[in-house]
C-alpha cells in the first residue's frame, strides 16, 4: 500500500496557497521586479554605462526582493521594518559601562542619603576622587587601546621624550663646566 503524508499546520493562517512554487505575494513581487529591472537596465545602459547600471539594477531588485520574499520571524517586510526602524534610530542609547568601584560608589552615596546626613566636606572629597577615578580609568583605556593598535611606537615616542629631557638636563650640565673640564670630558669619551 501507498503511504499518503498529510501536512497539517499548527495554525490555519500557516496556509498559503501556490501557483507554481510562489504565493500570490511572489508573483505580484516577481512580475514587479521584472517590469522594473529590464526598462532600467535597458535605458540607463547607454547614458551611464553597464557597471553603474547593474549596480542600480542590483539595489532595486535586492529592495524589492527583500519586500517581496523574505519571511523573518514568520513576518514580512512591512510589519519588520518599524521594528528595526525603532529598535536601531528611536531607542538606540549608548550604554554606559561602569566598573565595580563606580558602582559600589554611587550606591554607597545612596545608602548615606537615606541615613543621616555626613560631612559635606567628605561627599565633596569622595566626589573629586571619583572623578580623579574617572579620569584615570578613561586615560588607561586610551592608553591601552592605543597600545593595541599601535604597538610599541607609543612606547618609543614615550623614551623620546624622556631622553629629550634628559639631553637638554646634560646640556644644562655641561654649560655650567668650564673649558677646560669640557676638554677632559670629551677626550675621556674618544677613548
Amino acid at each position: 500500500m501507498d503511504n499518503i503524508e498529510i501536512t497539517v499546520f499548527d495554525e490555519i493562517n500557516d496556509y498559503k496557497e501556490k501557483i507554481y512554487f510562489f504565493n500570490f505575494r511572489q508573483w505580484i513581487f516577481a512580475i514587479l521586479i521584472v517590469a522594473l529591472v529590464v526598462p532600467t537596465y535597458m535605458l540607463l545602459k547607454d547614458k551611464i554605462g553597464d557597471e553603474p547600471t547593474s549596480y542600480i539594477v542590483i539595489a532595486i531588485a535586492g529592495i524589492l526582493g527583500f519586500i517581496g520574499f523574505v519571511k523573518i520571524h514568520e513576518l514580512p517586510a512591512e510589519k519588520i521594518l518599524p521594528y528595526w526602524f525603532r529598535h536601531y534610530f528611536v531607542f538606540a542609547k549608548p550604554i554606559h559601562y561602569v566598573t565595580d568601584e563606580e558602582y559600589m560608589l554611587q550606591h554607597q552615596k545612596g545608602n548615606k542619603k537615606s541615613t543621616k546626613p555626613t560631612n559635606i566636606e567628605n561627599t565633596k572629597k569622595s566626589r573629586s576622587e571619583i572623578k580623579e577615578l574617572k579620569k584615570q580609568l578613561k586615560q588607561e583605556k586610551l592608553l591601552e587601546k592605543a597600545k593595541k593598535k599601535y604597538g610599541t611606537k607609543l612606547e618609543n615616542k614615550e623614551v623620546i621624550k624622556k631622553d629629550e629631557n634628559n639631553e637638554s638636563e646634560l646640556t644644562k650640565k655641561l654649560s655650567k663646566l668650564s673649558k677646560e673640564q669640557q676638554d677632559a670630558l670629551l677626550k675621556l669619551l674618544e677613548r
